[in-house]
């Protein structure tokens, strides 16, 4: 694998996980329906209109922390010294 592979998958998981992370942050009153409770001092959805459903609050959450933990794992990955092998830094 040529050796600018490992950083532009950092980079490509990382900007996923920007996205799905700003997606969330834009439609908080939704992430905060999915996670509502009964009891006093839990979250409760604010006023507005409803715009994403559950699955697709569920879905951001999932692709948000996938990406940050591959992160994690490529980075643990190369600080190993186990990328050395994979990479061919000569071509």
């Amino acid at each position: 694998m040529p050796l600018w592979f490992l950083p532009a998958l950092i980079a490509l998981f990382a900007v996923v996980s920007l996205v799905a992370g700003i997606w969330l942050l834009l439609h908080l009153r939704d992430v905060a329906r999915v996670f509502r409770g009964d009891r006093p001092g839990e979250m409760v959805r604010g006023p507005g209109r409803r715009r994403a459903t559950p699955a697709a609050v569920w879905t951001a959450l999932l692709i948000f922390n996938a990406g940050w933990i591959a992160c994690i794992i490529i980075w643990v990955f190369v600080l190993s010294g186990e990328a050395n092998m994979a990479v061919n830094a000569k071509g």
